[in-house]
């Protein structure tokens, strides 16, 4: 398969952002029109509705993204825009390991490291314009995403 072209990485995570947003925001903004997030105000029903919403809506996205990347290697995101996480060793899709453990949570702890952590994200990110685009934690996993449309 080719490498996914910018266009189509940058659909991926958007459409990821997207979907994360409207199972999110929907409780989020409950909580708001609650007043709940003012320390002056008890919260009413509606803020632990809405936080239940929030929530449960984070759990989902979660668990539906964990299991799409164990088994397809590639997000909500990546399906939608026919891109896939491949390994570098193999040609074949990245697996749980790879796709999740690797550039996921080693990335994310990576980029959450105080002073480091925001120009690592940064950098990682700018890998992408390099010839073979692949980002810092495509190196790490050994990984890349191609189009497999």
């Amino acid at each position: 398969f080719p490498t996914a072209g910018l266009g189509k990485r940058f659909l991926g995570a958007f459409l990821d952002g997207f979907v994360g947003m409207v199972l999110v925001v929907p409780g989020y903004a409950l909580m708001v029109v609650s007043g709940g997030l003012d320390p002056d105000t008890p919260p009413a029903a509606t803020f632990w509705a809405g936080m239940g919403i929030m929530l449960g809506g984070a759990s989902i996205l979660g668990i539906v993204q964990l299991v799409l990347l164990a088994t397809r290697s590639q997000t909500i995101g990546k399906w939608l825009a026919k891109t896939q996480i491949m390994s570098i060793e193999t040609g074949h899709p990245a697996g749980f390991v790879r796709a999740f453990l690797l550039r996921g949570v080693v990335n994310g702890i990576i980029g959450a490291l105080p002073c480091i952590g925001g120009i690592y994200s940064i950098v990682d990110i700018c890998f992408i314009f390099g010839e073979d685009r692949r980002c810092v934690h495509d190196l790490l996993a050994g990984t890349w995403v191609a189009d497999i449309s």
